[in-house]
């Protein structure tokens, strides 16, 4: 029973998730708790923002331009469907032209490897889509049956594509036949071709639903519950087929069927008139003088059915209905106490019958189990999922922004070796490294001071802390007049208390952050300088006049000259508070090194064991990200520390010339990479479940041409020694920048350019 169970849930939830209404379904346990999942885990809305952004909203801005790029509101509901019933899933970034690319796999789709230390070390996707047959007028038109019904419109030849993701490489394999996670890597058929990962990092997340302790397994929300559905997918279909065979009610008679029963047609049933029964004919064969309708026929298609009017009956003829009971009450009680049940076990509540719902009070109370559920499940989606793999991204914008900062000023990174190097060669790419990156802290130092950023960089400006958070955007309950009203007369009475303002705005706005609490006090309260002025001047006139009252104890002194009766520090305390209530901030917190991306599969380069100088240093491997423009602790003692207050600096991405209009006014979705090697983005990989069209000179199947195009050396780390790529790219200041001012080492006169000046300090708006 436990395997046919398994394979009838399979079939229900493939119904539910291929939205197949012809599958056979009864039950719809699946359907209403996911629904009721995703009506308290989506909500409104949900809306990713950063948890630190000091520069003008350029991660907000750019965060937003990324989950537009990727329509994510849109396909929520799907993420939720698929999580839930799959137990896992996997999230894949793929940098593109001017933006990133989010995919998502379901179990089926992928496989994932994790290393001793359990991160990814290698996934393999596969997933097929589809390619267009030859070009004109027969493309996709079936020649065999052109008068038939659905002969136009084909949807062409099935392909499958495999990808396996390392840290530094990434295998794309096109095939016509279908692949397998289990085939040999030998006998794979299709075409092979490798590209370089430029990220550096492993761009996978994967999620899980209901994990399994601390295990890299998901469980699928409706299987421990497998047999339960069924039997009730059962008992539901059972209770239909009553319906339909005892619904209608049965005739009793001891009268003959024909007396008491008439057919009816598709047709309407002509019966003679009194005309024709008195020799009138005409010329018609069914014309209206010669032939009457049946009132009690018309209308009604083919059932038997019983007249309105039985005549000729005798004494002790006997005519009645039977009205069976289709459905019992006990069996009524019985399916929807089952229900229950199965929805309880799932976390979820069952709305049509809630046994302790009594009051409105109550029913909102009940549904507490349902927020729980969902919100547990809304981490595993946003927190681990799509805010991970928004870190990801803009800890990959921002050290592009690094090392388009470098090569604009000339620095030249060190090129990494092969993983087959001797130690030797590590270690001197390891000091090479931590060597380029003080230069490029010295640099952007330089940069902070002066207040501008070069043309030509890329990216984000490192602002410390990547954590990105997220949060609905509005309830499921919207709250009324009077619970607003409440919750601001809480937060009074809490600011009465003495409660911190932020602290109390909780209550009233509860998903707003502490620096947008701090925001929306930047009016001026009223209020509480009116409350606090007034204690202030009774502590003043208290003061008064114990200096003008003599001291019980010491008639010759005020009481003002008692220590244990000092009023100032409440004084000082008065003003403070008021200072406070009328300069709130926001709060600037640097980068976490621990949350950083695993770019090196040595444990003792992820562990930092290695030391460089007299002092700690992060690895080798992932030095070149900074924690914001926080000097390293080896620094020396005389050098300058970052101020923790924000400052504005201009957009990195060129708004005008003709940077801009190369780049379409979009920031770069790729890293720095070597122009000799291939990018993952210079062969852009098909959306599952496409339909692409096929080139004249490449045949379906086919990888496109390994010809590298121009735009994949944008930001390369040798720009210094490529004259070639700087004239494209920055034709008019070309001689200022590298003849005249070597970036701005050469810049003596400390004066920066008149295109790279940024906005006014106290401008908090993007351009």
């Amino acid at each position: 029973m436990a395997v046919d169970a398994k394979g009838r849930l399979k079939e229900i939830v493939d119904s539910y998730l291929d939205k197949d209404g012809g599958a056979g379904v009864d039950t719809g346990i699946v359907a209403s708790h996911l629904s009721q999942m995703k009506m308290f885990g989506i909500r409104q809305g949900v809306e990713f923002f950063p948890a630190q952004d000091n520069f003008g909203n350029q991660r907000k801005d750019f965060i937003d331009r990324v989950v537009k790029y990727n329509q994510l509101d849109t396909r929520l509901d799907s993420i939720w469907d698929n999580c839930m019933c799959d137990g896992q899933g996997l999230f894949y970034i793929r940098p593109t032209q001017a933006n990133y690319r989010l995919y998502y796999f379901r179990k089926h789709e992928y496989r994932t490897y994790y290393n001793i230390d359990g991160e990814l070390d290698e996934v393999v996707i596969i997933y097929s889509y589809r390619v267009r047959n030859g070009f004109g007028y027969t493309q996709d038109v079936n020649q065999s049956n052109l008068m038939g019904p659905g002969t136009l419109g084909g949807q062409g030849a099935r392909r499958f594509i495999k990808l396996s993701i390392k840290r530094k490489t990434i295998e794309e394999t096109h095939s016509e036949g279908e692949l397998s996670f289990d085939q040999p890597h030998s006998v794979a058929s299709g075409q092979t071709k490798t590209f370089k990962n430029t990220l550096g990092f492993i761009p996978c997340v994967e999620i899980f639903n209901n994990p399994r302790g601390f295990s890299t397994d998901g469980v699928g929300e409706f299987d421990a519950v497998a047999n339960h559905i069924v039997t009730h997918d059962e008992l539901v279909r059972t209770m239909r087929k009553n319906i339909q065979f005892f619904g209608n009610p049965t005739l009793l008679s001891s009268r003959p069927k024909t007396d008491l029963i008439e057919s009816g047609g598709d047709s309407v049933v002509q019966r003679p008139s009194i005309a024709a029964n008195s020799g009138f004919t005409s010329q018609a064969a069914l014309s209206r003088s010669t032939f009457k309708s049946d009132p009690v026929s018309r209308g009604v298609d083919g059932q038997i059915r019983v007249p309105r009017i039985i005549a000729n009956l005798e004494p002790n003829d006997r005519v009645g209905y039977i009205v069976p009971d289709a459905i019992t009450g006990d069996q009524n009680s019985f399916a929807r106490q089952y229900r229950e049940e199965i929805r309880t076990a799932l976390g979820g509540v069952d709305e049509l019958s809630i046994s302790a719902g009594v009051t409105a009070t109550e029913y909102k109370s009940l549904f507490g189990r349902v927020s729980a559920t969902a919100k547990k499940k809304a981490n595993a989606i946003y927190t681990y999922g799509i805010s991970r793999c928004l870190e990801l991204i803009i800890y990959q914008e921002e050290r592009l922004f690094r090392e388009t900062l470098a090569a604009a000023a000339g620095l030249e990174k060190p090129v990494e070796p092969k993983e087959d190097a001797p130690q030797d060669q590590l270690d001197m790419y390891a000091d090479a490294l931590v060597g380029f990156d003080e230069r490029v802290k010295q640099l952007m130092m330089a940069c902070v001071k002066t207040q501008q950023v070069p043309p030509g960089v890329l990216g984000l400006i490192p602002d410390g802390d990547l954590t990105v958070q997220w949060r609905w955007l509005g309830p499921v309950y919207e709250d009324s007049t009077q619970d607003i009203l409440n919750n601001s007369i809480v937060v009074r009475n809490l600011q009465e208390l003495g409660v911190d303002s932020i602290e109390a705005l909780k209550y009233l706005f509860p998903s707003k952050t502490d620096e947008e609490r701090a925001e929306m006090l930047s009016g001026f309260p009223f209020r509480m300088v009116g409350e606090l002025q007034n204690a202030y001047s009774s502590f003043s006139r208290l003061v008064g006049g114990m200096m003008q009252t003599p001291h019980p104890q010491s008639p010759d002194l005020p009481m003002a000259a008692d220590p244990r009766l000092d009023l100032t520090p409440y004084l000082y305390r008065t003003l403070e508070a008021l200072q406070k209530e009328m300069s709130y901030a926001g709060r600037y917190r640097p980068i976490d090194p621990t949350d950083e991306p695993s770019t090196s599969s040595s444990a003792k380069q992820l562990r930092g064991t290695g030391s460089v100088g007299s002092g700690a240093q992060l690895p080798s491997s992932t030095s070149t990200v900074s924690s914001g423009y926080e000097l390293p602790p080896s620094g020396t003692s005389g050098s300058p520390q970052l101020p923790i207050s924000p400052y504005s600096v201009r957009p990195p991405i060129p708004t005008s010339g003709p940077i801009a209009e190369l780049l379409g006014g979009q920031s770069l979705g790729v890293g720095v990479q070597q122009g000799s090697e291939p990018a993952e983005r210079t062969s852009p990989i098909p959306v599952p479940g496409s339909t692409l069209s096929t080139d004249s000179s490449v045949r379906p199947g086919e990888l496109r041409t390994s010809q590298q195009p121009s735009y994949a050396t944008i930001g390369s780390a040798d720009l210094a020694s490529q004259p070639g790529i700087l004239a494209q790219l920055f034709p008019n200041l070309l001689d200022s920048i590298i003849g005249a001012n070597r970036g701005l080492r050469g810049n003596e006169s400390g004066k920066p350019p008149s295109d790279g000046r940024v906005r006014n300090r106290s401008s908090r708006r993007s351009k």
